[in-house]
């Protein structure tokens, strides 16, 4: 495994705020200044102290430990869209979302500028196309 990179005193990143079921969550990602490539996330309930809200914030630090350690930020993504829980879905502009971990795969997505209308198989295919 490649070591993980280490992290510079400023970056520069985003705050999206994303419906889920379990509420909004706000998805902060943030970028490398030397590659502009997402090297780290952190994820915020609109209410604090759930369940929900230590899954998804263990979830975003294993993740920026990946992209940090250079795993492809579509990996990242496939691996976080289209998981559901028991709620019910809930709309964000023209998607459905099915859970948090789903709103935290789409804020990257739009993070790093895929379309939102791509299925899964097609990921591959844009990041052909951005790089």
């Amino acid at each position: 495994m490649v070591a993980k990179k280490s992290r510079p005193k400023a970056v520069p990143g985003e705050t999206l705020e994303m419906n889920s079921p379990c509420g909004k969550i706000y998805v902060t990602m943030n970028d490398n200044p030397d590659t502009g490539d997402l090297m780290e996330l952190f994820v915020r309930f609109g209410k604090s102290g759930t369940c929900g809200s230590l899954v998804a914030n263990a979830l975003t630090i294993i993740t920026s430990y990946g992209l940090r350690s250079g795993m492809d930020v579509t990996d990242a993504i496939k691996g976080l869209i289209g998981h559901g829980c028991h709620r019910a879905p809930v709309c964000d502009g023209d998607e459905n979302i099915t859970s948090c971990v789903d709103a935290i795969g789409r804020a990257i997505r739009i993070h790093v500028g895929l379309e939102p209308e791509v299925e899964e198989q097609d990921i591959d295919q844009q990041e052909e196309v951005l790089s």
